[in-house]
Formats: structure tokens, C-alpha cells, sequence
């Protein structure tokens, strides 16, 4: 009967799709979209797609070209096509990831924002300060952009604001973070305020205070901003680091 061996071909590419797909969500998830970037930046619903898209219609593919009346040669020859577009597909898929991806998690004057390599003009990292240069592969970097002194260069920035280039997408404005750490522990407000608006979330801020040994009175919190999602970034001293994300507004 041909309908088994159609099934098994199908099975098969089925059972190789699903372990690349794996390795690929190793990468994206635990490399490239550490949580809660996978969010923030929407690689959980850019990778959705792709999986969808492409592992499921390779082995569909597989089984309405895997006749057993064909030869052996005939059969190869097909089969070797379909795999060739799927990794094709499926590659072009995770360049598109690649590009997405997020780059910089930068404290902008009152809120950190995410900026993914697509935000950014490569030709304008030259401008970037040293050690800013270069786009990371593992994660987000933390970094500050500060706003220009210089009334023209300020002019030039808000107009690029405007134009949805906002100061943290545009490298010449960048520094390390660590420098301006204190100036985000002033901008950031009380984790209490945010508890008196959002007493459901208490449970999460508890574990996030627990995870970094303070109290949460100890802990404030900025507006994060990213193209897909909004929410707050909890921090933490010594240092203001970034110690939890949560999915409610911020700016109140």
C-alpha cells in the first residue's frame, strides 16, 4: 500500500525537521532572544512562524512526492529538492531573526528601550564610542544614550526622534552604562508606586526581590520600551543593573 510508506517518508522528515528546529531554538532562544527579549523584541512569534511555515511543509512536501512506484534515482533526486528549498527557507528565516534580534538595552533619559540590529544604520557604529562598535550576538548590551548639549546636534536628534530614529538608535550617542548608572537610579521610581497601582503583581515582584537578596521596597523601576511591547524594567543597586521585567505600563 503507498499510504505507509508515504507516512514513514513523512515521519522521518518530520522527526529531522523537528531536531534542526531545536537546535534552532537553542540559538535564538538562549543566544540571540534570552528571555524576556523573546517578548519585548518578538522572536517567540518570528520563530512561531518560521516552524510553522517551513518544518511543517517540508515533510507535507515529503509525503505527496514519496511514491513507491518511483525509482530510487527519481525519488532522491525529488527528496534532495524539497530538503534544499526547506533549509533554504528556513535559513533565510533565521537571517531574518539575526537582523531582528536584540542589540542594546539602553537607559534613554527616563525609560531603557530595546534596540535591535535592524534599528541601527551600520554605517553609523563608526561614530559609537570605543568598545561600542560592534553589535553583540549574545544578548543585549546595557547601555545609556545621552542626550546632545550641542543645540544643533540636539535639533538634529529630535528631528531624527521624530522621524522614529530615537536617540537610542543612533550610536554616536551611546555610553557605557556604568557611568550613568546613578542618573537611572534617580530617573527610576519606587517599586511601592508601581505595587499601589498594580497589586497583582505583587507575586513576581517577590520573586524578582528574592532573586537578588533585597527587599522590594529596595527596588525602582523604569519604563521599557520596545517596538512590540512595553512594560518595566526593575532595578536594583549596586549599580542600577537590570534584575526583572515586567508586562505592565509604566508611565504614570
Amino acid at each position: 500500500m503507498p499510504l505507509p510508506f508515504r507516512l514513514r517518508a513523512a515521519s522521518l522528515h518530520l522527526l529531522a525537521s523537528g531536531l534542526v528546529a531545536a537546535l534552532a531554538a537553542a540559538l535564538v532562544f538562549l543566544v540571540w532572544y534570552p528571555s524576556p527579549y523573546s517578548t519585548l523584541a518578538g522572536g517567540a512569534s518570528l520563530f512561531l512562524l518560521i516552524v510553522a511555515v517551513d518544518v511543517v511543509m517540508g515533510p507535507a512536501l515529503t509525503a505527496v512526492a514519496a511514491s513507491p512506484g518511483k525509482g530510487r534515482s527519481e525519488l532522491t533526486r525529488d527528496l534532495a529538492v524539497i530538503v534544499v528549498l526547506q533549509l533554504a527557507a528556513f535559513g533565510y528565516g533565521l537571517y531574518t531573526m539575526a537582523l531582528a534580534r536584540p542589540v542594546a538595552l539602553a537607559f534613554e533619559i527616563d525609560r531603557f528601550r530595546v534596540v535591535t540590529a535592524a534599528d541601527i544604520e551600520p554605517a553609523s557604529l563608526a561614530e559609537a564610542p570605543p568598545g561600542l562598535q560592534t553589535l553583540p550576538w549574545a544578548g543585549p548590551r546595557l547601555i545609556a544614550a545621552v542626550k546632545p548639549t550641542d543645540p544643533a546636534e540636539l535639533m538634529k536628534a529630535t528631528e531624527l526622534g521624530l522621524a522614529g530614529f530615537d536617540l537610542s538608535m543612533q550610536p554616536k550617542y551611546w555610553h557605557e552604562y556604568a557611568p550613568l548608572a546613578d542618573a537611572a537610579w534617580k530617573a527610576a521610581k519606587p517599586v511601592p508606586v508601581l505595587l499601589a497601582r498594580y497589586p497583582q503583581r505583587a507575586g513576581q515582584v517577590a520573586r524578582i526581590a528574592e532573586d537578588t537578596g533585597q527587599s522590594a521596597q529596595a527596588l525602582r523601576f523604569l519604563p521599557l520600551m520596545s517596538r512590540l511591547e512595553s512594560g518595566v524594567a526593575v532595578v536594583a543597586e549596586p549599580g542600577a543593573r537590570v534584575v526583572g521585567y515586567l508586562p505592565v505600563d509604566g508611565f504614570f
